[in-house]
């Protein structure tokens, strides 16, 4: 059976995102469904079926700040 959520490194990996930017856009509530199990971030699967380039824009302008 498949994992219904990834972690933010496996989802870092898959965009090239920096993983502590995929866990500060999970804080924000940037990531639609993302929540915390056992005090971790999880992030849903189908997240993965995102638009890579709007996830990496997402991504720099949450560096930026």
């Amino acid at each position: 059976m498949q994992e219904a959520y990834v972690t933010p490194e496996e989802a870092g990996t898959y965009f090239k995102v920096n993983v502590e930017t995929m866990r500060r856009l999970c804080r924000e509530g940037k990531i639609p469904g993302a929540r915390k199990i056992g005090g971790q971030w999880r992030i849903p699967r189908s997240f993965l079926s995102s638009d890579v380039a709007s996830v990496q824009k997402l991504a720099e302008d949450e560096e930026k700040k």
